[in-house]
């Protein structure tokens, strides 16, 4: 049987269409309000479900799933905490009162292993029938509970998961037509950055696309990728690698899906539904218009409202679709915070996208090429957003570029290694082999300049001195409380010595640790945009939570 957090997922939304919210298209705003409301300690990322019982929409009542625990939290009550392994029967109850046979009252009882039963009543366009037989089936057909994140980037998985993905991608454009030309190696290489792959795996991915006679079997890839990938993500990782499968046949000249053999053939391997093809390729499609000159911010707006609602419809999460970034070149968060300066900051719903803040979207939203949060849309130009969203794409290309100039550089000195091993003497190909010296050299020498110019842009959207009150007080919600350890594992405290009265004093202030490559600092730029640190709304409005949460703490001693 499946895992029990991807069953959840499956089945709540038949629950209630209506107030049934699924990771991870929950709300972040009734994130917040239901951890708090429900006594949920956990992670916010861990919620499966909310069934939001309130007639506002603020998600402080109702029903709450996680891979361990059902919470109950009737209106105006305390919470109650149901572990599943704790629960002996489940029944829907039918019930007509005296006087009123043309009445039904339903409800749910769950009969805990101590005797103790509980009444699940009063929800608001519940199918009652259809919640006691998810609950039912989730303590029947599964042995193991866990808690674990909803939605995790390829990016964050695993090196062998990622090697097998690549490998995949890599055979379907051998057997496409037995060669991979210019189009399918640049696309690859693409692929390769936004899934963050380290040295030795890109340098054996370099040595497999040169193999084609010893390529992995398709069946043993997907056996790894099924077997290795993070429990409960299996569906989603089919989804987004039937869409690189696409779109590489896509650049490559393919049209007609039904033509593209390598993805039929293999249907039973690669499981993904019609409904869900035609929402990639939907997909595909609005993510290569970003890229024309005569689309507007309000086109792309309205073309992803309409794949939102694709979505919905086929009852796939859109943020499956972008596990492995956009087909433009933009990564995972690059995708989300694009999305948020055009004020989708939670369409994808990546606030649980992380296993940790590999990418910066433990908020859903993130602020984007230095910008602020957003105000209005008269603050940008139709086509602002756009260029915004653009930059990612050509940063991800100038970080590809840095890297296949790392790929000739290792290439270079391999060849060197081994013509000096031969004792290889013509003069002719000493030159030419110091001329590539020359050449890999010098492109090293400009990578260097240029990712030491784009850490030091990152680190001017760090904060210099770090205050740790400022940054408490932004990050008190639920959905922002790992951003505070986060940032702060970056810091470290050094002493300084300032002028005071005429006289010098030593002072201890945080500041940023020494050596961190350009990733962990442009992450770190981008928690700081998460959280609004240098934002003086989002800092007046934290600190005015911070004041009166102590305000609250100290009435509540004085009554206590």
């Amino acid at each position: 049987m499946a895992n029990i957090n991807q069953f959840l997922r499956d089945n709540l939304t038949s629950v209630s269409k209506k107030n049934m919210q699924v990771a991870p298209g929950i709300d972040e705003k009734k994130i917040n309000n239901a951890v708090k409301s429900f006594c949920y300690s956990g992670s916010p990322g861990s919620i499966i479900a909310l069934f939001d019982n309130t007639l506002f929409g603020s998600g402080k009542d109702g029903l709450l799933f996680t891979g361990e625990q059902l919470i109950y939290r009737a209106s105006f009550s305390e919470p109650i905490t149901i572990n599943y392994v704790d629960i002996s029967s489940v029944e829907h109850v039918e019930i007509s009162p005296a006087g009123k046979k043309d009445k039904i009252i339903h409800s749910v009882e769950i009969l805990l292993k101590e005797r103790e039963k509980i009444t699940i009543k009063d929800l608001l366009e519940c199918d009652y029938a259809e919640l006691a037989r998810v609950i039912n089936q989730a303590i029947t057909d599964f042995d193991e509970y866990v808690e674990e994140q909803q939605l995790i980037s390829i990016d964050e998985m695993d090196e062998e998961v990622k090697l097998a993905y690549m490998k995949v991608i890599i055979n379907m454009a051998i057997e496409n037509d037995n060669v991979i030309d210019d189009k399918e190696f640049a696309e690859i290489l693409l692929l390769m950055t936004r899934l963050d792959l380290d040295s030795e795996s890109r340098f054996s991915l370099r040595a497999y696309m040169t193999s084609a006679e010893q390529k992995t079997p398709l069946s043993e890839l997907m056996e790894i990728i099924n077997n290795k990938c993070p429990e409960g993500q299996v569906k989603s990782l089919h989804i987004s690698l039937a869409k690189d499968l696409i779109n590489l046949w896509f650049n490559t000249g393919g049209e007609v899906l039904a033509n593209f053999t390598f993805l039929q053939e293999n249907r039973h391997l690669i499981i993904v539904s019609d409904a869900e093809i035609d929402l990639v390729v939907m997909a595909i499609r609005n993510d290569q218009n970003m890229l024309k000159d005569d689309v507007s911010d309000d086109q792309i707006k309205t073309a992803l409202k309409e794949l939102s609602a694709k979505a919905a419809a086929v009852g796939t999460p859109l943020a499956a679709v972008y596990l492995s970034g956009s087909v433009i070149g933009m990564s995972a968060a690059g995708m989300t915070s694009g999305l948020a300066t055009l004020g989708f900051g939670g369409m994808l719903g990546l606030s649980s996208m992380a296993t940790g803040i590999g990418v910066a979207v433990l908020i859903g939203v993130g602020a984007y090429a230095g910008m602020r949060k957003l105000t209005g849309a008269n603050e940008l130009t139709r086509f602002k957003r756009r260029e915004l969203m653009l930059n990612e794409v050509i940063k991800q290309t100038q970080t590809t570029i840095s890297l296949l100039i790392q790929n000739i550089n290792y290439i270079s000195q391999k060849l060197n290694g081994l013509l000096s091993s031969q004792g290889v003497q013509d003069a002719q190909i000493k030159r030419l082999m110091a001329l590539m010296g020359q050449m890999t050299g010098a492109g090293s020498v400009l990578t260097g300049k240029s990712n030491s110019a784009q850490s030091s842009v990152s680190k001017l959207r760090c904060a210099r001195f770090l205050d740790e009150r400022k940054l408490h007080s932004l990050t008190r919600e639920a959905t922002k409380s790992e951003l505070f350890t986060f940032i702060r594992d970056h810091y470290e405290e050094r002493h300084f010595t300032q002028k005071k009265d005429d006289k010098d004093e030593d002072v201890i202030k945080l500041v940023v640790k020494n050596g961190l490559s350009n990733k962990e600092i442009e992450n770190l730029a981008n928690a700081f945009e998460a959280v609004g640190y240098f934002n003086m709304g989002d800092v007046l409005k934290g600190t005015a939570a911070d004041v009166a949460g102590k305000a609250k703490d100290k009435l509540t001693g004085l009554f206590s």
